[in-house]
């Protein structure tokens, strides 16, 4: 392929890949999640005040909702917040920005991964070709979509994974990459979690495969793995720190108690029955080993990668993480790079990225879990374009109409299923989804809003939950004026102490409750207070109600 020609084709792509991620991207999805609007708000109250809602000055772990978010997402949402206000886009800006730059990068990184070497499965044309393909399959990836359209940190790690790691690819050849490389993998670590266990488990396979590199370049590249653990030494010391531990606790699968007590009782059984040795295979940490590999091996079931099993805001409705043709490709591509024979240390580097891509989330609850598991990104786009090109290739040594008929058949079938993907995603995604996305929200604040003179007070329910942090974020409330409240007050995943000017959040549905003739009290359907009407309801798009609003009934006399 010609130079100019590949060039063009390469912005073509990244221009399909800003599309599918900036369009509509305020309004699909169709609401934002709390974890969306947290951000949005921090970032916000950083910008106004250099304070978080627990008016912490520019922390590093941003306490949000206990769940200490790490800090570089919200605070590269501060500049689109300042550009474009405090609204969807913004909040989302940074995460499709990042999607789109990833895309980019990925043709750059399968040039270094496959130097321009002639492979008997491949054929010579996989230097040009399988970089630009890989591209373009990242491009409308249904996956790196659904998490290129929302505020995931998880996303923008994947971008600086992909930088990191074809920097060190390229920096024998500029050794100078190799601090930028070091760098940007160190940043990822502070954007999500699962970077802690894939980061240096690729730095040190990165260290063994190209060993003779690294040692015409060892001072230099001493240099950065020093800046790297300078990098990172704030964020384990954070790791280690109670309050950071919450979060892993909230979502370790090993604090299981049911499993716990299960095992015990297994225990005491064996010793009531005289059974010896009990202690040993009813042993904790078998359990837990057990848990560790049953959770790895989640992430390679075929059905996660093409079908509905998980949580509906992480797919399009009847679409998979991948295509459903992407599978065959996939494992074709990867049953090539096995059978080659002298593997390229890329080659080694790539295949050993695809299986530690789960690790860290294998010790989570709720899997396979497409989020915790991103890094798998862009690997198995790479796999499919190489399967596609290593077919072509076979297809290359027969007559020209199978060429034909196979190049003509594979356009078809991937136009066809990404419009699939796009319809299901634009127009029965917010249909079906819409509490996925904790649709109502919005509307909410919107009718409170409508209503509010009218009320000396305003009770918000905390079974919406977190609806404190929807109220700041869609009323844009001043910061500074809510830090003079106090800020946030709750803890330990517990709203009821939260409320600023006329606004309360907490359960109204109590024994010795009574209605309050001044109040506006915001809830669920079934959260009828005694002595209340509605006055409306807000519908989700199915035509569902999802919360009504409710004042005191006035008797006539």
């Amino acid at each position: 392929m010609r130079l100019k020609y590949k060039w063009i084709v390469l912005i073509l792509i990244v221009i399909i890949a800003a599309t599918l991620r900036f369009y509509r991207l305020g309004k699909v999805p169709t609401s934002l999640n709390a974890d969306e609007a947290a951000i949005g708000y921090n970032a916000y109250s950083i910008l106004k005040t250099g304070k978080d809602e627990y008016n912490r000055r520019f922390p590093l772990l941003f306490q949000s909702f206990d769940d200490y978010k790490l800090p570089i997402y919200i605070y590269f949402t501060v500049p689109g917040i300042a550009v474009f206000g405090l609204n969807d886009f913004s909040v989302r800006f940074p995460s499709a920005l990042f999607g789109t730059l990833t895309v980019l990068l990925t043709y750059f990184l399968v040039k270094e991964l496959f130097p321009k070497t002639k492979n008997q499965e491949l054929g010579t044309m996989n230097h040009e070709l399988i970089p630009l393909l890989s591209s373009f399959l990242f491009a409308i990836s249904p996956w790196h979509l659904q998490f290129s359209r929302s505020a995931y940190e998880a996303n923008i790690a994947v971008f600086f994974i992909v930088l990191g790691i074809t920097c060190l690819l390229r920096a024998p050849k500029c050794k100078w990459l190799f601090i930028i490389g070091f760098i940007t993998l160190a940043l990822s670590v502070w954007l999500y979690h699962s970077s802690r266990v894939f980061v240096p488990l690729i730095l040190i396979s990165y260290s063994v495969l190209y060993y003779r590199d690294i040692l015409k370049n060892k001072l230099i590249f001493l240099s950065g793995i020093f800046l790297c653990f300078i990098i990172c030494i704030p964020f384990l010391l954070l790791s280690l720190s109670s309050t950071a531990l919450v979060r892993a606790r909230g979502v370790s699968a090993l604090d299981d108690e049911t499993l716990i007590k299960r095992n015990v009782s297994w225990r005491q059984a064996d010793i009531n029955f005289h059974i010896p040795y009990s202690n040993m295979y009813h042993n904790h940490r078998f359990v837990n080993i057990s848990i560790i590999i049953k959770g790895y091996l989640e992430h390679y079931n075929p059905n996660f990668f093409v079908s509905e099993i998980v949580q509906g805001k992480y797919h399009a409705p009847g679409v998979g993480l991948l295509y459903l043709w992407e599978l065959p490709f996939l494992l074709c591509g990867i049953f090539i790079l096995l059978k080659t024979k002298n593997h390229e240390p890329g080659t080694k580097l790539l295949i050993l990225w695809f299986f530690f891509a789960p690790l860290a989330a294998s010790i989570t609850h709720m899997l396979p879990h497409p989020v915790r598991a991103l890094i798998f990104l862009p690997t198995p786009q790479i796999f499919v374009a190489i399967g596609l090109c290593g077919l072509y290739n076979r297809l290359y040594q027969t007559k020209q109409i199978f060429r034909k008929l196979f190049i003509g058949i594979t356009a078809i079938v991937v136009l066809f299923s990404c419009f699939y993907y796009l319809h299901q995603y634009y127009i029965h995604g917010p249909i079906d989804y819409a509490l996925d996305w904790q649709y109502g929200h919005e509307q909410v604040v919107e009718k409170v809003t409508s209503l509010q003179d009218k009320f000396e007070k305003v009770v918000v329910s905390t079974t919406l939950d977190q609806p404190y942090i929807f109220f700041l974020y869609y009323l844009r409330y001043d910061p500074a004026t809510y830090l003079a409240f106090g800020g946030t007050k709750s803890g330990k995943f517990d709203e009821e102490g939260n409320a600023f000017g006329k606004y309360e959040f907490h359960s109204y549905m109590k024994s010795d409750s009574v209605a309050d003739a001044n109040t506006l009290y915001v809830g669920t359907p079934s959260e009828i207070l005694p002595g209340t009407k509605r006055l409306l309801d807000i519908r989700d798009p199915s035509g569902n109600i999802v919360y009504s609003l409710y004042d005191k009934i006035m008797y006539e006399k």
